[in-house]
């Protein structure tokens, strides 16, 4: 990992704090923190990665696709609002544009 320069503080519960330890041990870690660190980084990882990627079936993937390829649908309530005057823009003159 890179050069640590942030802290995080934690508390912990003393049961938890032993299964965290045993973890460690367990794995050769000499130091808590970089287990800790390096758990809760891979778990970050793994989060992050379930919100951008998704897996399909084959039957799933085909219709997937088909809804991809197919011709987008018309909304009349989106185009009616997309072609609406703009709330923002301002027509009037300013004051100090006067």
């Amino acid at each position: 990992m890179a050069t640590a320069t942030e802290n995080i503080h934690l508390r912990a519960d003393p049961r938890i704090k032993a299964i965290i330890q045993q973890g460690a041990r367990a794995t050769g870690s000499t130091n808590l923190t970089d287990y800790i660190l390096r758990a809760a980084y891979e778990k970050a990882q793994n989060d992050i990665l379930n919100q951008q990627v998704f897996y399909l079936g084959a039957e799933d993937w085909k219709k997937f696709n088909e809804m991809l390829d197919a011709p987008p649908k018309v909304h009349e309530g989106l185009r009616k609002f997309m072609n609406a005057p703009d709330v923002f823009a301002d027509e009037s003159p300013r004051s100090d544009q006067r």
